[in-house]
């Protein structure tokens, strides 16, 4: 197949071009151009945030369109219009973030989405693009496949997810737990991912403006997912509870540029029943797995310190406040 990747330069994308390839098809990349190519790709320079950007695709052959880098819902309605008519199948990377807060888990794709929500702005952009395709499809301009991520792991995760508590581990320093670390997430590996896109690329048209979690089906809370890393690491892991009701802690309240843990506090579990069911795929590496990828991987870089946080440090000198 002739597969074109919207982005495709960092993480996520770059584990779906290496299948790609393996797999023999023909992929054509579209992004800024802001890093170096991928080798065996075409590479066409693409910022779909200037008027026009689309017009460099006009004589391009494809058949799927794999989308990860539709920030704004605007990008979807602009590429759907492109490619009516002239793709089979629109896949588009999604989130697991769309779900309504909840208090039934796991998480299904027929469950609610939308507010009440923790990160409005970016789940009303992905839920709108999910909408938007689902039209294309209606109208028969092409099949609509929407791929919801949870957290996902692997060697050059540019989030500071695994490296947060290996470098704290290795480090000797304190990783703070909220809600006695009970919260319950679900993970799933990049490599995974990229095997997942190849089985939705291959199924027939039940797939067809469906959406899916692509999730590992075992769920792992906060003080879990220390564990496992501690267990990769050879390290004591040194968790302390952070004590909401005393230090006036938000429990909703989440910033990756601003952490005291790398992973919210509130559970984030979907299920993986759905995408198995229709397509016979299963994500199956696990995460100690995954953590032992990762964790071979960062110890070859540079930069092993821990990165430093205010709310961290903020909620530490609390504690020892406390402790007085």
């Amino acid at each position: 197949m002739q597969v074109l990747i919207f982005g495709g330069t960092r993480f996520m994308g770059r584990y779906a071009i290496q299948a790609m390839l393996a797999a023999g098809h023909e992929v054509t990349v579209a992004n800024r151009g802001s890093r170096p190519p991928e080798p065996g790709v075409t590479t066409l320079v693409c910022d779909r945030s200037l008027p026009g950007a689309l017009d460099v695709l006009s004589e391009r052959h494809v058949d799927v369109v794999i989308d990860f880098s539709a920030y704004s819902s605007q990008w979807v309605a602009e590429a759907g219009a492109r490619f009516a008519g002239r793709i089979g199948r629109y896949i588009f990377i999604s989130s697991c973030a769309v779900y309504s807060e909840s208090q039934n888990f796991p998480l299904t794709e027929d469950g609610p989405v939308g507010p009440p929500h923790l990160h409005e702005a970016y789940a009303a952009e992905k839920i709108r693009s999910e909408q938007l395709l689902v039209e294309f499809s209606q109208r028969g301009a092409f099949q609509a496949v929407a791929c919801r991520l949870p957290f996902v792991l692997g060697p050059e995760n540019y989030e500071d997810r695994e490296s947060f508590v290996f470098s704290r581990l290795h480090a000797k320093q304190p990783i703070l737990l909220t809600n006695g670390g009970n919260a319950l997430y679900s993970f799933v590996y990049a490599g995974d991912v990229a095997q997942a896109l190849l089985a939705l690329m291959a199924a027939d048209a039940r797939v067809d403006r469906q959406a899916f979690n692509i999730v590992l089906p075992q769920a792992t809370t906060a003080r879990g997912f220390v564990e496992a890393c501690a267990a990769v690491a050879g390290q004591p892991a040194d968790m302390r509870t952070v004590p909401l009701a005393e230090l006036g802690y938000v429990m909703q309240d989440f910033d990756l540029r601003n952490l005291s843990f790398p992973f919210p506090h509130f559970h984030f579990y979907a299920s993986a029943d759905k995408l198995c069911r229709l397509t016979g795929f299963e994500a199956r590496t696990s995460l100690p797995d995954m953590l032992q990828h990762y964790h071979r991987w960062w110890l070859a870089q540079a930069a092993l310190a821990p990165r430093p946080y205010a709310r961290e440090q903020a909620l530490l000198q609390r504690l020892a406040a406390l402790a007085v």
